[in-house]
């Protein structure tokens, strides 16, 4: 029984660490977003 539990926290972790990295790279992707919409997009010199 303790190989399911070692498995299931194994299995945490490991969603865990790849939601991390999904949440980091939306967080990057919104940020050049928001640069391309500020400097690019923006009618007007800044």
């Amino acid at each position: 029984m303790e190989n399911g539990s070692g498995r299931r926290e194994e299995t945490a972790k490991k969603a865990s660490s790849n939601m991390g990295k999904f949440v980091i790279t939306i967080f990057i992707i919104a940020l050049v977003l928001a640069g391309l919409w500020f400097f690019v997009l923006t009618p007007g010199s800044p």
